[in-house]
């Protein structure tokens, strides 16, 4: 099944690459010249003294990582849950419905590591010092986690909600929330330490710290990994039980 699901995403996207290829170009750079421009207002240097541009490029392509993540599910589980003759089949299917959840993330999560490597490409370019080959994987092997979180997060918002309104609604919320909190444009200095203990005590946000702490300072930390990894494998264990229960309704 998940092999199934993955060549489906290939065929989708080689069919709409030209509809699609210029939004993962053209977002990311959008992402990048507003955020950068707005910050250098402020100051034109992060408080550890790193360069704007580069100290924004991994919550840049986490931020259209997740964004794509929404988009993926909404189409591909949301929208035809609208059809009851995608949920009679998924009722009848011989996979279990942790296999069903499984198959769902995975694929959703190659489509959108496609999307973030090409984006990281184009964002390369508008650097002033390219990072190392082993900070691109570490930012492609983080970012392979946060999704991980993200898209169990999409799934249950995607299995809970009926309405289309409130589904968007709720995610892009979510996504503001996650936008302004994980460290995307400023560092925890920023905050008070009321808002510190409330934004950066999470997966999301602390995935982002660890990766930044290794890719500017050469500090890494597996505590965050090992706790985001432990998550994303329990709430897809609960995703699970809401599909069960979704088809039993």
């Amino acid at each position: 099944m998940i092999k199934a699901l993955i060549l489906r995403r290939l065929w989708l996207l080689r069919h709409r690459l030209t509809s699609t290829l210029p939004l993962i170009i053209i977002i990311p750079i959008c992402f990048h010249l507003f955020l950068s421009a707005v910050v250098k207002n402020i100051y034109t240097y992060s408080p550890n003294g790193i360069p704007i541009e580069s100290w924004l490029f991994p919550g840049i392509i986490f931020s259209f990582g997740s964004l794509s993540m929404l988009t993926i599910i909404y189409r591909d589980l949301f929208s035809l849950q609208i059809n009851s003759e995608f949920l009679k089949l998924l009722a009848i299917s011989p996979n279990s419905k942790f296999k069903i959840i499984s198959s769902i993330l995975l694929s959703s999560l190659v489509e959108c590591l496609i999307y973030g490597f090409i984006s990281m490409l184009i964002l390369t370019l508008l650097l002033p010092n390219p990072f190392s080959f082993l900070n691109y994987f570490t930012i492609i092997c983080f970012l392979v986690i946060y999704l991980s979180l993200m898209c169990n997060l999409i799934i249950s918002l995607s299995l809970l909600i009926r309405r289309v309104f409130i589904f968007l609604f709720s995610s892009i919320i979510i996504l503001q929330l996650f936008f302004v909190s994980s460290n995307i444009l400023f560092e925890y200095q920023i905050y008070s330490d009321v808002l510190n203990v409330i934004f950066f005590n999470n997966p999301f946000s602390m995935l982002l710290s660890d990766l930044r702490n290794f890719i500017f300072f050469n500090q890494f930390n597996f505590i965050w990994i090992i706790i985001s990894i432990t998550i994303s494998i329990c709430w897809l264990g609960l995703n699970s039980f809401l599909l069960k229960r979704k088809l039993k309704q």
